[in-house]
């Protein structure tokens, strides 16, 4: 056994407060022990900002303790060599380990607490007996309640003959560094939180934007109301059976959606027509059709001009929805998918409800004539999938005819 009298001149009988070299264990271990005893004890008098420690634990035996202890963690602890790893325990707050995430090769942090830390004390020291080697960083609350950051670098060396581990490591105080983390995390934590709040604040303003666009709509559409001899439930109803027809054919909801509110424009262009062809009883002649025809071009032209999707599909609709598939429409006699898919649409539609609406030149139609008139057109005047998807929702296209609507419906 190594007595105290076999230590150097500088290694007093009370600089020893460990259990190794008074326990039995072997010689092997205790001259490793002491070597290493002799080497810390002269870095720890140097004063450099590193702190020497030993620690030790044994196999099947709860806890570790301190072989050397350096006095400058003594100092920061408040504490005696005998107790310095009993408060190096009970001051640790949470433990950070940082490693390489594979494949992006991002460097992640993992904080566990000190309570994980004791419940998994068992698969900790395993880890670090594969390992050879410690490196983590620890908060902890000293003296005087003062948060600090110590990072620890230990070599471990296993005695499988004594069931010992010593772990010969370092502490150095990172505080400053660890708290320049913490600010540059609450600083990216604010960017985000002001990054989310920006983007809700642009949701709400698009959101109002869309809402202004559709007030504009629906105010140009009583407009168009006032000059023509339509009423507000043909507009409104023109809208719930172009969005049924859309639905039917499988058009997503947001342009589905973008079409339900266009609708109402189809016939805004006839703010431009003479009174005297707008509201004639009677049939018109050559010429007055002729000018009732540029109701398209008018519409269009009033909703150009804008980057609103809204307003993009409310010019195809005014421009496009006289247009037949057989390519006698008008103004521009296109045909089938020449013809932009909400102008197709449209034509049915404001077709179906103009024959079931009355007007001062006739009466309603019956909803099931007016049914088989569509049916007649197909192929001709309208899409065939559109009149068989407008066959097919009959039940939800008769709830529309039964409602009774306002235009803000």
């Amino acid at each position: 056994m190594i007595r105290f009298n076999q230590f150097d001149d500088f290694l007093s009988r009370e600089d020893y407060h460990g259990r190794i070299l008074h326990g039995p264990f072997s010689r092997p271990l205790k001259d490793r022990l002491l070597a290493c005893l002799k080497h810390f004890h002269s870095l720890d008098r140097l004063g450099s900002p590193i702190i020497p420690y030993i620690a030790a634990w044994q196999d099947g035996v709860p806890g570790l303790w301190h072989e050397f202890t350096g006095r400058r963690l003594l100092n920061l602890l408040g504490c005696e060599p005998m107790s310095a790893a009993a408060c190096l325990r009970d001051s640790l707050v949470v433990s950070c380990v940082y490693r390489e995430a594979e494949p992006q090769g991002r460097v992640i942090k993992e904080v566990t607490p000190r309570q994980a830390l004791r419940l998994s004390q068992r698969e900790l020291r395993e880890q670090v007996r594969r390992n050879g080697a410690l490196e983590a960083i620890y908060q902890l609350v000293a003296a005087e309640a003062r948060t600090i950051w110590l990072k620890d670098q230990a070599t471990v060396e296993v005695f499988p003959d004594d069931g010992i581990c010593l772990s010969l490591g370092s502490l150095i105080c990172v505080s400053n560094e660890m708290r320049a983390e913490e600010a540059l995390l609450n600083d990216h934590s604010t960017l985000r939180q002001h990054r989310v709040e920006t983007d809700r604040r642009l949701k709400d303003t698009e959101s109002e934007l869309r809402h202004a666009q559709r007030e504009i709509i629906a105010r140009l559409a009583k407009a168009t109301e006032f000059r023509d001899q339509t009423t507000g439930a043909h507009i409104t109803k023109m809208s719930h059976y172009c969005a049924t027809i859309g639905q039917a054919i499988g058009v997503k909801p947001e342009l589905n959606e973008l079409l339900f509110h266009a609708a109402p424009m189809h016939d805004v262009g006839k703010i431009g027509i003479a009174d005297s062809i707008l509201k004639k009883p009677g049939r018109l002649t050559p010429e007055e059709f002729k000018a009732m025809q540029m109701h398209t071009h008018i519409g269009a032209e009033l909703l150009s001009g804008h980057q609103s999707q809204l307003l993009k599909v409310a010019k195809h609709i005014a421009l496009t929805h006289h247009e037949r598939w057989d390519g006698t429409g008008y103004p521009r006699g296109l045909k089938q998918r020449e013809i932009p898919l909400p102008g197709r649409i449209a034509a049915l539609c404001d077709v179906f409800d103009a024959l079931t609406s009355p007007r001062p030149y006739k009466e309603a139609w019956p909803f099931e004539r007016a049914v088989r008139e569509i049916w007649r057109g197909k192929g001709r005047h309208f899409d065939p999938r559109l009149v068989d998807a407008f066959v097919k929702n009959l039940p939800a296209i008769r709830q529309i005819f039964n409602r009774q609507m306002p235009l803000s419906a």
